[in-house]
């Protein structure tokens, strides 16, 4: 089987068409949206032919462990890859299309004020553990995430204004905000594996201990979970509530999926090509060409929409709360050297704080800072920087010097500091692991830089990442705290029109640039790479993996 050509580009420009909007709300009443049963994105599924029965295995090699298998709990892509398997959502979004689902939820209905949402609920569905689901179980979920006791690091912020949930019937639920909640961004919010419905028996009984023994609907069951070795899930015999979003309409084509973790991407590699491995994501660029002249192999990527790889500027620490400063990194920020020159091309460059993949990208922000030497060095010059005898500025005694936090790819630190040296500023970076960043930032006076990326299929990530409410979480790194920003990312989520929220995100992307609150460096690129006996493999929001469909092919 020959490997796939890596269109980058090309599929940067089909993830920018405009998403289909399915919640509609309509002035006097509410509009209700169901999909066709036995559809896909692209037409009707076969269900008289297709891949063969279950059997063999998938392993994937990851190079961290997640931090819990709890989705209500974990922030984390690797934990998101996982659960997507473990537990199914109330809808589903279409990667296609872009249009959302049913799922657990079969139909669902809006209010003209954006404020009430009332699903209607399967009712063939149960719980690995046996419990039935059912309304009740949608109300304990709901009420789960934004308990303080759960401590939530993404989804409560994804449901915005919750308030409350009630089961109207057995297979009906009616779920409340506190103000206008977006349509497209509440079933975004509930398509995202942070939101998997969990067996509220098993999250009761488990408490604490529910991120380790997972008990969900998915595809797969939890099996076991050894420590810096492996993490195993087997087939669900009895799943036969599949999303039309995919093609396999019945249990799992695989019998187990064995996750191995290997911090070491050469290792994994390695692993890959010695049969050891079957599906490694996040292939190396410097691996790419020789993986892809190799028919073992078929890979497969995408450029993730949401927040792309960036460095975060402190507004609170040090030389980074002067503007000037932070407008000088960005002038002086060579993204052409970093994307082509040590990423050789295989990276898309990012320009704000969303992704070109993501709806309401505002490329007007494009143009903003071009590569400037000169007006950089002009810029910090203002601020009262000089340079020294040793190429480092110094003011009033101290010198500028950015201490530079980044998780998982030392190249960016390192290029970023030889970049900013040619400015007279001194980069102290530091590579870190996920858990170490996220202690890092909860400070105000521990760093000046800092990384991140998430993939998000809706503009609302932004109100994770800069709301005020969330400085000192972990989530917005550049501690701004602007009430007109807050102000703009209420509207942004509030409004029911999806013109006019792309409108609103657009604004927010202008003033996060004009106010330099991070350096874009990159759009999330997912590159992985399987063995080319497995099919149908794909990326679900252009990073996770997407394994429903994967089969071996005889």
């Amino acid at each position: 089987m020959r490997t796939r050509s890596r269109p980058l580009f090309p599929i940067t420009l089909l993830l920018l068409l405009g998403m289909l909007v399915v919640f509609v709300t309509a002035c006097g009443g509410s509009a209700t949206t169901t999909a066709a049963p036995g559809t896909t994105a692209g037409g009707p599924t076969d269900t008289t032919a297709g891949p063969p029965a279950a059997s063999g295995e998938l392993r994937i090699a990851l190079k961290g462990e997640p931090d819990t298998l709890d989705p209500h709990a974990t922030g984390s892509r690797t934990s998101y890859g996982i659960c997507r398997n473990i537990f199914d959502t109330l809808v589903y979004r279409d990667e296609v299309d872009k249009s959302f689902k049913p799922g657990l939820a079969e139909s669902w209905t809006g209010s003209p004020d954006g404020m009430t949402y009332t699903f209607k609920l399967r009712q063939d569905v149960v719980f690995h553990d046996g419990t039935p689901f059912n309304a009740e179980a949608v109300v304990y979920n709901m009420d789960r995430i934004i308990n303080p006791e759960t401590q939530s690091k993404t989804s409560a912020e994804l449901i915005g204004p919750y308030e409350s949930s009630k089961a109207v019937d057995e297979y009906t639920v009616e779920i409340k905000f506190g103000s206008p909640m977006s349509p497209t961004s509440l079933l975004d919010a509930l398509s995202q594996a942070f939101l998997g419905i969990v067996s509220p028996t098993a999250a009761e009984a488990l408490g604490p201990d529910f991120g380790r023994q997972p008990v969900g609907t998915g595809q797969y069951k939890f099996k076991e979970w050894r420590p810096q070795t492996e993490l195993v899930l087997e087939r669900n015999a009895d799943h036969v509530w599949t999303s039309p979003v995919y093609k396999n309409q019945g249990p799992a084509k695989l019998e187990r999926v064995v996750y191995k973790f290997m911090p070491e991407a050469a290792t994994r590699v390695a692993a890959l090509e010695g049969n050891e491995i079957d599906l490694v994501l996040e292939v190396p660029v410097e691996s790419v060409e020789r993986l892809q002249g190799n028919d073992k192999f078929t890979l497969v990527d995408a450029v993730a929409p949401g927040f792309p790889v960036v460095f975060w500027l402190n507004v609170e620490s040090g030389p980074l709360s002067d503007l000037k400063v932070r407008q000088a990194i960005l002038y002086n920020f060579n993204r052409d050297g970093l994307v082509n020159g040590v990423f050789r091309g295989l990276y898309a460059p990012a320009f704000g704080p969303l992704s070109p993949a993501t709806w309401s990208y505002n490329s007007a922000i494009e143009s903003m800072y071009p590569y400037d030497k000169a007006k950089a060095e002009a810029l910090l010059d203002e601020a009262g920087w000089t340079v020294g005898p040793d190429g480092i500025r110094a003011k009033d005694g101290q010198k500028l010097t950015l201490r530079c936090f980044d998780m998982a790819e030392p190249r960016r630190g390192e290029f970023f500091q030889a970049n900013m040296k040619e400015i007279g500023i001194d980069v102290v970076a530091r590579l870190v692991t996920s858990d170490e960043l996220w202690g890092v930032t909860r400070e105000a006076n521990t760093y000046e830089v800092a990384s991140t990326w998430y993939a998000s299929s809706d503009p609302s990530i932004l109100n994770l990442l800069f709301d005020s409410k969330n400085v000192g979480t972990g989530f917005a790194i550049s501690r701004m705290k602007s009430p007109e920003l807050d102000e703009m990312l209420a509207k942004g989520m509030s409004t029911l029109e999806d013109d006019a929220r792309a409108k609103v995100y657009e604004e927010i992307q202008t003033y996060v640039m004009e106010n330099a609150l991070l350096v874009p460096l990159y759009s999330e690129t997912e590159i992985d790479a399987i063995a080319s006996k497995f099919q149908d493999y794909a990326l679900e929001r252009g990073q996770y993996p997407a394994i429903h469909d994967l089969y071996i092919a005889e």
